[in-house]
């Protein structure tokens, strides 16, 4: 999409290059990949349009490259200079970074070695981050009780339940949501808070080999106990590592891997981190109802996993 704008960019950076690649597309962003003359590898970024991109982004690299300094594997800016695209009604903004090394895996590539070795480097993360002064970030509590809040008006809403009753057979436990938000209240209490990641996905992590070579995107960064990070995770690992039981997949990431190699050691107390998945899993149980048409919901795997899950803990009825 911006193919057109990247020469201009590349000379306002002050850049020579002789290649450009093709782009790399993320949710909030667009990257393209440059090969400059004197043979570095640099990164050029577009932020998609939204309220607040210039201070997430600001948050996000600040974060980075606290990390980066501690000797993880993040990315740091090549240019301190945010750029800007403008036209008649918006304005996208442009980040130029250094250039991570190595490539995302399909969940079916995450080996028992490498779910412990993410475990073990969101440890190492955490315990990084723990020193990082946060007082311009926001609350990971603040978002999800607002996401909750939302979600529970949108199950209440009789055309909702009617819809889902009819075409999906199913009802929400609203109660169930009702003590996430309790749940939320009651950490956001708790000591120990600190910046997180809060995306730590398989799009976002980097290998090489068997190594983690980049952890990317931290626009979602916000502050809270290191357990919202921990079960943000635990969820996606739980739907998408298919081929490895709930157990397994439990063990390698928080005991092996999270517990035993990495620095940090509170994974949190068992009952409310399994809360917590579950209510991770019911925000994307509802992300799937809002962006697809009911019917076609049972062809992908993903949206009958996750569902599958709720049945068993009792957050989804069936009618």
């Amino acid at each position: 999409m911006y193919e057109f704008a990247l020469p201009k960019v590349l000379k306002q950076y002050g850049v020579d290059y002789c290649q450009i690649f093709p782009s790399q597309k993320g949710y909030r962003n667009e990257i393209w990949p440059v090969l400059t003359s004197d043979g570095r590898m640099l990164n050029v970024t577009f932020y998609k349009r939204e309220p607040g991109i210039v201070e997430r982004i600001h948050r996000a690299d600040a974060v980075s490259e606290y990390l980066a300094k501690q000797g993880m594997p993040a990315r740091v800016r090549a240019d301190q200079r945010i750029l800007s695209l403008k036209n008649e009604n918006s304005t996208t903004y442009i980040n130029l970074y250094e250039y991570l090394p190595g490539n995302t895996i399909p969940w079916e590539a995450y080996t028992m070695k490498r779910i412990k070795l993410l475990g073990s480097t969101m440890s190492n993360m955490h315990a990084n981050l723990s020193a990082m002064p946060y007082c311009n970030f926001p609350s990971v509590y603040d978002e999800y009780l607002q996401i909750i809040d939302r979600m529970t008006r949108y199950f209440s809403k009789n055309e909702v339940e009617n819809a889902i009753a009819e075409k999906l057979k199913i009802k929400i436990n609203l109660k169930c949501l009702a003590a996430y938000a309790e749940l939320l209240k009651k950490n956001q209490e708790t000591s120990n808070q600190q910046v997180l990641h809060m995306d730590f996905v398989r799009g976002n992590i980097l290998f090489e080999g068997d190594e983690i070579s980049g952890i990317l995107d931290f626009e979602k960064t916000s502050v809270g106990y290191p357990i919202m990070d921990i079960a943000r995770t635990l969820a996606f690992l739980l739907v998408d590592c298919k081929y490895k039981t709930n157990q397994k997949v439990e063990k390698y990431f928080l005991y092996s891997g999270y517990q035993k190699r990495g620095q940090n050691k509170d994974i949190g107390n068992d009952n409310d981190r399994n809360q917590l998945v579950q209510m991770f899993l019911a925000y994307d149980f509802y992300k799937f109802l809002i962006h697809n048409p009911y019917e076609s919901l049972h062809l992908n795997e993903h949206y009958v996993r996750t569902r599958d899950m709720l049945v068993k803990c009792g957050v989804i009825l069936y009618r």
